[in-house]
């Protein structure tokens, strides 16, 4: 056996193998669908658990009850498609686009969404708790009743969202944007607002008990009713325990 014989041997066993995506294949859990073209599909209650589905076309699919556990959905096309109750712990949206897209009632803890544009969707509900969301959009998302516990929006735009109800107990808000906004009766309990853009929000009966809001744009927000019992005000300050709509 000559040289050349015997290098070609030794370079197929040590080489992984690479896998390729395949469009064809069924829905399955680790199918690597990376770039393919599944619009308009019905895949109700699949199981997708750590599937390949980066740059995946899955505009106005119905994903409804499907299993994401740890898929990759980085940079995927998820316009107008329905991930009501889904199960996605640790799935990855990495600059996805969601816009109009609906995840209601879902469990999606431990995801990451960051540069992800979820502009207009509706996520309702849902347990986003210890998920990432740094740099995405939410503009006009509706985030009422669902809880972002010890999540991280920091540069996230969300302006003009509904997160009325919604949990944000020490999550991170930092430098965000979240003018004209409507939380009332959140929960901001010992979240960081530091330098985010709250003008125009209206934090009506919302908890801030403990949250920091130091250096933040609060012109023409309001605080009705809103508990700030030992919050950080803008100025620094520490509002005093018992303070309801103004930092005493």
């Amino acid at each position: 056996m000559n040289n050349f014989s015997i290098a070609t041997i030794l370079l197929s066993i040590i080489m992984p193998t690479i896998v390729s995506a395949d469009c064809i294949d069924p829905p399955a859990p680790r199918v690597n669908w990376d770039g393919c073209n599944k619009e308009k599909q019905d895949f109700q209650k699949i199981d997708l658990r750590e599937a390949v589905l980066k740059n995946t076309n899955f505009n106005d699919t119905n994903l409804t009850k499907s299993r994401l556990a740890n898929a990759d959905l980085g940079s995927a096309i998820l316009n107008n498609a329905n991930l009501e109750g889904v199960k996605a712990k640790k799935a990855r949206f990495v600059g996805a686009s969601l816009k109009k897209t609906s995840i209601n009632n879902a469990r999606l803890t431990h995801t990451s969404f960051d540069r992800a544009n979820l502009s207009q969707s509706r996520i309702n509900k849902s347990d986003f708790s210890n998920s990432s969301f740094y740099n995405a959009t939410l503009t006009e998302a509706n985030l009422s009743q669902s809880n972002f516990s010890k999540s991280n929006f920091e540069q996230a735009n969300m302006a003009q969202v509904n997160a009325s109800g919604a949990i944000f107990h020490q999550a991170i808000l930092s430098e965000s944007y979240m003018s004209d906004a409507n939380l009332q009766n959140a929960d901001f309990s010992r979240a960081k607002l530091d330098n985010s853009d709250l003008s125009g929000a209206d934090f009506s009966n919302a908890n801030l008990q403990g949250a920091d809001l130091h250096n933040a744009d609060i012109n023409n927000a309001i605080f009705t009713n809103a508990i700030l019992d030992n919050a950080t005000w803008v100025n620094r300050k520490r509002c005093r325990p018992g303070s309801v709509g103004v930092c005493k």
